[in-house]
């Protein structure tokens, strides 16, 4: 893996460290990584991974749940933390003179979580779901993911369900956290204005005593569903639309020119969807494609909200769309524009700490190459037209492409999704 300006080092106990000194830099962004989420779960307790997160902080034995806030106040740091499809992390940014502060505050919640006001909590995330319910684009996404990812947990919720998450008491949180924060699976990322060995010295004192442990086996494991179409009814002001497929893994050799290809058919207000379907028609203010990268699989996925009345002709337009990418190569100027536009939004992004932070995590996570801002600019200049071309017949075709569908009233998208 090439790090660049990122040095790596294994701790004594097993606890690795990546660290990226700014000098420029007037903040320091803290990472503590977890390689565990959703898809390391049993269907049991589905939603554990992101229930544990919201239970870190909950306090320690020397800290309860309002001085763990007043700890990251009293410091002035902006902190959060996330769940994935394959890890959890708790992170903050803040000045300098604070990272000891910050990382003894932080290594006791992933070490010495008490677990207290569970059943509490537990609400909580099954208002969160409630809230999700509520968001039916949210819900298309998750549907596709059903549908592209079939029989693996990379098809599942990483929020769980209201029976799974009500189902967690605390000897399953306490047998979790046990096996699953360990040195196998933890590390710590920092970013920014730092001493690499200073703060290695810190992780050690913090970290030192991480239990040994075994980290998670993954993969992933695909069955083609009996539909590859998915409806779902809600009163609904708007139809909304997802529809993609099998992507590419996140290290991928060709991830830069499926990057290309997102961009040119809808990653920006000049890609092909945005114009067709909003600019010219006026068929839905939202149209946009993504593409997810995971560290053995993907998905490609395009979503559209409209009205019921234009959701089919819009449709329609991006089955055209996902067709004319296959069939002619994109042009020498629209080539150019999109390289210029990958170029500045990825070396743009590494102005921030957190950013620089969070692609090391996400590198470490996936088992991608971390590349240097000269590399990623050689490999976006490297894609060319036929690599555009290639990667949309080898994931855009309509025949091998999923659709789900929220909305008032079922209408048959899935017509549009057949060369027929």
């Amino acid at each position: 893996m090439s790090m660049g300006n990122v040095r790596t080092k294994t701790l004594p106990g097993g606890v690795r460290v990546f660290s990226e000194p700014l000098e420029e830099a007037t903040s320091v962004s803290l990472g503590l990584w977890i390689r565990a989420g959703s898809r390391d779960e049993r269907d049991a307790v589905a939603g554990i991974t992101h229930l544990m997160e919201h239970m870190l902080f909950k306090g320690t034995p020397s800290r309860d749940a309002l001085k763990v806030a007043q700890d990251f106040e009293s410091i002035g740091a902006q902190e959060n933390a996330a769940t994935g499809e394959e890890y959890t992390t708790l992170y903050a940014r803040f000045l300098p003179e604070h990272l000891e502060s910050a990382l003894d505050l932080m290594a006791d919640l992933v070490l010495n979580p008490t677990l207290a006001d569970l059943e509490r909590e537990r609400e909580v995330i099954v208002e969160e779901i409630k809230m999700y319910e509520d968001r039916p684009d949210q819900m298309a996404d998750e549907y596709l993911s059903g549908l592209i990812f079939n029989g693996d947990n990379l098809g599942r919720p990483i929020i769980g369900s209201a029976e799974t998450v009500r189902g967690v008491d605390h000897a399953i949180l306490q047998d979790f956290h046990r096996d699953t924060y360990n040195t196998s699976n933890v590390f710590v990322v920092g970013a920014g204005r730092l001493d690499s060995e200073e703060f290695e010295r810190l992780v050690e004192e913090k970290l030192g005593g991480m239990p040994v442990g075994d980290s998670f086996a993954r993969r992933a494991s695909f069955e083609r569903p009996e539909s590859r179409f998915f409806y779902k009814f809600k009163e609904t002001e708007q139809y909304h639309v997802s529809l993609g497929s099998l992507g590419l893994p996140a290290g991928s050799e060709d991830r830069y020119a499926m990057a290309a290809l997102n961009n040119v058919l809808g990653g920006s207000m000049g890609s092909r969807l945005f114009q067709e379907v909003r600019e010219k028609r006026g068929l839905a203010y939202a149209v946009f494609s993504y593409h997810q990268g995971y560290s053995d699989a993907g998905a490609t996925k395009v979503y559209v909200g409209s009205t019921t009345g234009n959701v089919e002709e819009a449709v329609k337009v991006i089955s055209e769309q996902l067709q004319a990418v296959q069939e002619e190569s994109v042009g020498e100027e629209e080539l150019e524009r999109t390289k210029a536009q990958l170029k500045s939004s990825t070396l743009l992004a590494l102005e921030s700490t957190a950013a620089r932070m969070t692609r090391i995590g996400r590198s470490v996570i996936t088992g991608s190459e971390l590349l240097t801002p000269a590399e990623i600019s050689e490999r976006i200049e490297a894609v060319t037209a036929e690599d555009i071309r290639r990667l949309a017949n080898e994931h855009l075709n309509l025949e091998d492409m999923y659709l789900s569908a929220v909305g008032p009233k079922e209408l048959d998208l899935g017509r549009y999704l057949s060369t027929n």
